[in-house]
């Protein structure tokens, strides 16, 4: 015997066998029995997630001898011939290759002859979506009406392309992604039945990248089968899959938590000689920090990670020494990274950037009890206290009785200058996405502060573009934002960078380019082989 596919061989043959879909199962077996089976259905969702496999055990429900029964045999002459997908009456039709006016006439005139042998014949249309508009209208009145014999079975990942004339004509069901610790139960309990030797977190490993599909944890399982010579390990998934182990990316959130960039850029460089994506990197950390946030947030280990124990311990831990806000930063600058990636030519150098960036805001802020100099700045974005002494006017301030002030806050000047904006302008910009205000943030990447004098803060635009984009209504956006962000109570000023002549800004602009901070940080740490 030719050998069989794990998805083919291990296809559902009853409705208790589809996992994850109660809410589909629970109501056609229902229907079943009490005989109030609709004409049409039409099955929604991502792929791999049952929707044909529904539709054929539908149609053994409908046709086994010993029904119509909610719970097929499996065993009698017309359920095999549906398993082996030979069935006379039962015609399963592939959209996206019959998609045409022609072959929905030719469907028509099928219709109205009575079933071959069987008691119902059950026509499951797969990518139904993919038919024309004109297939579509031709199919209308079949499909409202069709003879008692017959029932129609529409299954679509896009169902939003089907027309709604076809929808309202359907009763449809919505296929969910199948949960992380159904698709681990499933892998191991066909690893058991296989007697596969597999280790916990290679299954773990399919079910993260499965992406919610059963067909797909399948045949990633196939294909560590035909790659492992005994046993599949997590690094025989690894090696299939392309990705990030995640005990490296656990190591480099230990590395980016201390703040330890020249122990990330190295960890970088070990990536780049093990011949990995960067892009797997970025994308392996992103979910990292998404699962510590879910973490953070309370949810329960086995929710938010899909790891052994062993490795869910070590997530848990890391949560504990991250604050959300500084998880949601580097949940934000790998974003930010993953998208820049799609347009460079220069991948290692966003990545190592990104890095640097995570390691700066680590490193740069304080405890949230520390005593620092950025304390009241930190305090400002709190409804009381230091906020309110940002936000008084300075009348106020000067007539204020000296017992009304609080004792740590000094005048902002003093705490917030110049150089602190500029090293703190990646904050300025994300506390203005985040606000959505996108247009402002977009802005302000072109812009350089180049001086905090007479209650206002100058920027210097190099485009003339940006520049006149600055209205009035945006300048007191940016300046609500700097006030959140530093602090401080400062209009906003613009200018143009004068023409011909190095702007007062150029040197800072420069050191915060890709090529000027990965300069700096070559020169902070002369003993690094970082060279490509």
């Amino acid at each position: 015997m030719p050998y069989l596919s794990l998805y083919r061989k291990y296809r559902p043959r009853n409705f208790a066998e589809i996992i994850g879909q109660r809410h589909v199962t629970q109501t056609l077996a229902n229907a079943v029995k009490a005989n109030r089976i609709a004409h049409a259905y039409l099955l929604c969702g991502p792929r791999g997630t049952g929707k044909t496999s529904t539709a054929r055990v539908l149609a053994m429900a409908l046709n086994c001898e010993q029904g119509p029964t909610a719970e097929p045999c499996g065993d009698c002459e017309e359920c095999q011939h549906i398993i082996a997908g030979n069935a006379l009456d039962v015609m399963e039709i592939d959209a996206a290759s019959n998609r045409g006016i022609d072959e929905i006439r030719e469907l028509r005139e099928r219709v109205g002859l009575a079933p071959a042998g069987a008691r119902m014949k059950v026509y499951i249309i797969d990518e139904v979506h993919m038919l024309t508009g004109e297939a579509f209208n031709a199919f209308l009145k079949t499909l409202e009406e069709p003879p008692p014999h017959v029932v129609f079975v529409l299954a679509t990942t896009e169902p939003h392309r089907v027309l709604p004339t076809i929808l309202s004509r359907c009763q449809r069901f919505d296929f969910h992604r199948i949960g992380l610790q159904d698709l681990q139960s499933a892998v191991t309990r066909i690893a058991e039945q296989e007697e596969l030797d597999i280790d916990e977190r290679a299954v773990a490993m399919l079910a993260n990248a499965a992406d919610g599909s059963f067909r797909d944890v399948l045949t990633l399982l196939d294909q560590a089968v035909a790659y492992a010579e005994d046993r599949i390990t997590a690094e025989i998934v690894t090696e299939i899959l392309g990705g990030i182990d995640f005990d490296l990316l656990a190591d480099f959130a230990d590395v980016l938590t201390r703040g330890d960039i020249s122990e990330a850029l190295l960890l970088i460089e070990r990536v780049v000689s093990e011949g990995k994506d960067l892009r797997q990197l970025i994308a392996g950390l992103t979910a990292h920090y998404r699962n510590l946030l879910l973490l953070s947030l309370g949810r329960r280990e086995q929710e938010a990670v899909a790891l052994p124990q062993e490795s869910a311990e070590r997530a848990q831990e890391q949560a504990k020494a991250l604050s959300q806000s500084e998880i949601l930063r580097a949940l934000d600058l790998l974003a930010e990274t993953d998208r820049e990636l799609r347009f460079t030519s220069q991948p290692r150098l966003l990545v190592e950037l990104a890095a640097v960036r995570i390691c700066r805001v680590r490193v740069s802020e304080p405890a949230p009890m520390e005593a620092s100099p950025q304390a009241p700045a930190r305090a400002a974005r709190r409804p009381s206290g230091p906020r309110q002494e940002a936000e008084t006017p300075a009348a106020d301030a000067e007539d204020a009785t000296p017992e009304a002030e609080p004792e740590a806050v000094a005048e902002p000047s003093a705490v917030t200058g110049l150089a602190d904006i500029k090293r703190r302008w990646d904050e300025l910009i994300t506390e203005l996405r985040q606000s959505r205000r996108t247009a402002e943030a977009a802005f302000l990447r072109d812009a350089v502060p180049v001086a905090v004098e007479n209650g206002g803060l100058l920027l210097e635009f190099r485009h003339q573009f940006h520049h006149d984009q600055m209205t009035d209504q945006r300048r007191q956006v940016v300046a609500e934002a700097v006030a959140r962000v530093f602090g401080l109570k400062l209009k906003v000023v613009c200018r143009m960078a004068p023409q011909g002549a190095e702007s007062p800004g150029a040197e800072a602009e420069a050191a915060e380019r890709p090529e000027g901070q990965l300069n700096n940080l070559l020169s902070m740490f002369p003993g690094s082989e970082l060279e490509d």
